[in-house]
C-alpha cells in the first residue's frame, strides 16, 4: 500500500466516525435509558444508509459512542443574572431558549446566596 491509499482509509474511517458521532448526537434523546438499542441504530444506519461494511461500522460508532460520552455536556442551565430578583431563567442550551420561572421553585441548594440570606431574615 502506497501512501495515498494509507491516507483514504484513514479520511473515510474518520468521516465515518464523524457521520455515526452526528447520528448518535442527533438520536441520543430518543434513547435515554437504552445505548444499546441507540448503538444497534447508529450501526445499521452506517451499514445500510452509507455502505459501511458491517465489521468496520460496529467499530466505528464503538468509537462515536466514546467521544459523545466526552462531549456530553449539561443541557439546562440557570441563569441567576434577569432583571427580576424574584425570577431566575432555565435555558437550554441546544435550542438557546429560556424560561422564567420563580426563584422560589428551585431547590435549596441552587438558591444563589442573596436569596437565601433574604429568605432567612423574613
Amino acid at each position: 500500500m502506497n501512501v495515498s491509499t494509507i491516507n483514504d482509509a484513514q479520511e473515510y474511517r474518520a468521516s465515518m466516525q464523524r457521520a455515526a458521532l452526528t447520528f448518535l448526537q442527533r438520536h441520543q434523546g430518543e434513547h435515554l435509558t437504552d445505548d444499546g438499542h441507540l448503538f444497534e441504530r447508529a450501526v445499521g444506519y452506517l451499514v445500510n444508509s452509507l455502505e459501511v461494511p458491517a465489521f468496520m461500522a460496529d467499530r466505528l460508532v464503538h468509537l462515536a459512542m466514546g467521544e459523545l460520552e466526552c462531549l456530553k455536556r449539561p443541557v439546562i442551565g440557570i441563569d441567576y443574572g434577569t432583571t427580576d430578583v424574584t425570577r431566575v431563567a432555565l435555558i437550554n442550551f441546544f435550542s438557546g431558549e429560556a424560561v422564567l420561572i420563580p426563584l422560589r421553585h428551585l431547590p435549596a441548594r441552587l438558591q444563589p446566596p442573596a436569596a437565601l440570606a433574604a429568605a432567612a431574615t423574613h
